[in-house]
C-alpha cells in the first residue's frame, strides 16, 4: 500500500466522516497545486503547537497537497523547517507556485497583511487560513462558525474580544485585498485538518455572502444551467419528468453556484433539491441558500441518502430525523402530529435521477 493510501485511511478513520473527507480531498486535488491554501502562521503557534503543525503538514504532503506557508520571520521559518527538510522549501512570493507544483511546501516570509493579500492574489488561492493559538472566534462563550462580511461583520465586531475583533478586521482586509473571491478561515493547529476536510469545519470562516434570488416558477430560470448544476452536484442525470412536477419556489445562488428547489405537497413544503457546485462547497454558498430557505419557510421537510456527504450537516440543521430504508427523512418546524405523514410522503416521493 502506498504512503498516500495509508494517510488517507488514517485520516478517514480519525475524522469519522469518510464521505466528507473524500469530497474535499477530490476538490483540493482538482485545483492547481499552488491554489490549495495559504496558511499564515501566528508566531505563537510555533511555540505552543509547532509539533502539531508539523504533523499536519506531513499529512497534507502525503495526500499530495502543498499549502503555502506564510511566516513573519526567518527565525520562525528555520524553526518550522528543521524537522521538515524533505517537505518544505524557502521561497519568495514569485517562486511559491513553482515549488508547490513540484510537490513541496513553500515557506514565504510576509512582513504585513498587505504582503499576505498580494501572495494570495498571486497564486489565486480561494482560501487563506489564519492559524493561531486560540482557534475560532467566540461570541458570548459560543463559537462563531461563519461570518458574512456583507451582513454580519459590523454587529459581530462589538460582541467579540479585542483579539478576535482584530482577527475579524484582518480577515476583512484580506478578503477586500484580492481581486477574486476569497474565504479566510480562523483556526488552530489542533483543528486544521478538521477545518479543511469537513462540512462543519472547526474554525470561523469569514467571507462575503453570495446573493440568493428566489423565483416562484421556472420562467426566469435558465433550466439548462440549473439542470447541469444539479446533475453535477449529485453525479447522476435527472429524470426526464423532473421539471414537469409542481414547483413552488426555486432559489439560485450567485451565477448558478448553488440552487434549492421547493415543491408543494399536502404535508407542507418539500425541499426537493439542494445543490452546490463542487468549488463552492467550502465557501459557505450552501449556508447562504439555507438561510434564504429558512427565512421563507419556517416549516419544511426533505430526504437524503445516508451516504450523502452533507448528511451530518443536515442532522445539525433539522429538528428531527428518522431512517427509512435507504433514506433519511428530516424536518424543521413540523408539529408532531404531522411528522408521520411527512415521512411517508418523503419515502413515496418519485425518484429524481435515472
Amino acid at each position: 500500500m502506498s504512503a498516500p493510501s495509508r494517510a488517507v485511511l488514517r485520516f478517514l478513520a480519525s475524522i469519522g466522516r469518510p464521505a466528507e473527507a473524500e469530497l474535499y480531498l477530490s476538490l483540493y486535488r482538482a485545483e492547481r497545486p499552488e491554489s490549495f491554501a495559504v496558511i499564515a502562521v501566528d508566531p505563537e503557534v510555533l511555540g505552543v503547537a509547532g509539533d502539531a503543525l508539523a504533523v499536519d503538514l506531513e499529512f497534507l504532503a502525503e495526500l499530495g497537497l502543498s499549502p503555502i506557508l506564510a511566516l513573519a520571520s526567518a527565525e520562525q521559518a528555520a524553526q518550522l523547517a528543521g524537522g521538515l527538510a524533505r517537505l518544505v522549501e524557502a521561497s519568495d512570493p514569485p517562486g511559491a507556485a513553482d515549488i508547490a507544483r513540484r510537490g513541496r511546501i513553500p515557506i514565504v516570509l510576509v512582513a504585513s497583511d498587505g504582503d499576505l493579500a498580494a501572495l494570495a492574489a498571486a497564486v489565486r488561492t480561494q482560501k487563506v487560513v489564519l492559524l493561531g493559538p486560540h482557534g475560532r472566534m467566540m461570541r458570548g462563550g459560543e463559537p462563531v462558525s461563519i461570518v458574512d462580511l456583507t451582513t454580519e461583520a459590523d454587529d459581530l465586531a462589538g460582541a467579540l474580544s479585542d483579539p478576535h475583533r482584530r482577527l475579524l478586521e484582518r480577515a476583512r482586509a484580506l478578503v477586500d485585498g484580492v481581486p477574486h473571491p476569497l474565504t479566510v478561515a480562523v483556526t488552530s493547529p489542533l483543528e486544521l485538518l478538521r477545518e479543511l476536510f469537513t462540512v462543519r469545519g472547526a474554525g470561523t470562516l469569514v467571507r462575503r455572502g453570495t446573493a440568493v434570488a428566489a423565483h416562484g416558477d421556472l420562467a426566469a430560470i435558465d433550466r439548462d444551467r440549473l439542470a447541469a448544476l444539479v446533475e453535477a452536484a449529485f453525479g447522476r442525470p435527472l429524470r426526464a419528468d423532473f421539471w414537469s412536477r409542481p414547483i413552488e419556489r426555486v432559489y439560485v445562488a450567485g451565477d448558478y453556484r448553488g440552487a434549492a428547489v421547493v415543491s408543494p405537497t399536502d404535508e407542507g413544503p418539500y425541499l426537493s433539491k439542494l445543490a452546490v457546485d463542487a468549488p463552492a462547497r467550502g465557501e459557505g454558498v450552501g449556508r447562504d441558500l439555507w438561510r434564504a430557505l429558512c427565512r421563507d419557510y419556517p416549516t419544511f421537510y426533505w430526504r437524503a441518502r445516508a451516504g450523502n456527504p452533507i448528511a451530518s450537516w443536515y442532522q445539525e440543521q433539522c429538528d428531527g430525523m428518522v431512517k427509512r430504508g435507504t433514506w433519511q427523512v428530516y424536518w424543521r418546524g413540523l408539529e408532531p402530529t404531522r411528522i408521520p405523514a411527512a415521512v411517508a410522503a418523503a419515502e413515496a416521493a418519485p425518484a429524481d435521477f435515472d
